[in-house]
């Protein structure tokens, strides 16, 4: 419906211009000039009045119509700035989680997965990873709409994913098992996917994840479910 309403300024514009045309036609036209002159002065003072009220009023009516719009505007370009730093800020929390789930990674760790998963005499009670801290997904989760339908639900996804990833690699770890470790690679790299869409808009503003990108993104691979 909003599409067949015209366009607010070109319509006040037209109807300015048409108001214009009609009197500049009275006025070369002999016998419209000739019907004004024979007109009592009561009613042509009249028809004046209407006619110069009639062209402010589509005039005021444009002027408002376009500071309405110049303030819309404006508020759209205020919304993208402040998506472009929230995607730049969930940014840097993507490739922190990434380098967190790194750090898990057997092949990452010095002296062998031994030291790092399994408890012994000297990090008895120490062999849980932790709990890595998403404090720009927790602050502004109900703030993901400002970066469009595709990047909020990749950014939703990949860190209900890493939550679940990094409660199964714990549990893994305090049962003195390494087998937690299994998808973490798989997570880290659909979040460092992420943090790249995430860069973009914040570098170039909105824009949409390519149908391939999407689905390699929410696929879930046998990967991700081996022990």
């Amino acid at each position: 419906m909003k599409k067949l309403l015209p366009e607010p300024i070109a319509f006040a514009g037209s109807m300015v211009f048409l108001a214009i045309a009609t009197v500049a036609f009275a006025l070369l036209n002999p016998e419209v000039r000739f019907w004004l002159e024979t007109m009592p002065p009561g009613l042509n003072a009249a028809v004046g009045a209407f006619s110069g009220t009639v062209i402010g009023l589509l005039g005021i009516a444009a002027a408002i119509v376009y500071h309405a719009r110049a303030k819309r505007e404006d508020r759209v370009a205020s919304e993208i700035d402040e998506a472009r730093v929230l995607a730049a800020a969930m940014h840097g929390e993507f490739i922190a989680l990434s380098q967190w789930l790194a750090t898990q990674s057997p092949s990452h760790t010095h002296g062998g997965p031994e030291n790092v998963y399994r408890p012994n005499a000297s990090n008895s009670g120490c062999d849980i990873a932790g709990f890595s801290t998403r404090p720009v997904f927790e602050a502004n989760a109900s703030r993901l709409d400002l970066l469009g339908p595709d990047l909020a639900a990749a950014v939703a996804y990949c860190h209900a994913i890493f939550e679940h990833a990094e409660w199964q690699h714990n549990a893994d770890l305090s049962n003195g098992g390494a087998n937690g470790a299994g998808n973490l690679p798989t997570v880290e790299a659909k979040l460092s996917a992420t943090a790249g869409y995430l860069a973009a808009f914040a570098a170039n503003g909105p824009g949409q994840i390519n149908p391939e990108s999407r689905q390699a993104l929410f696929h879930i691979g046998n990967e991700q479910t081996e022990d």
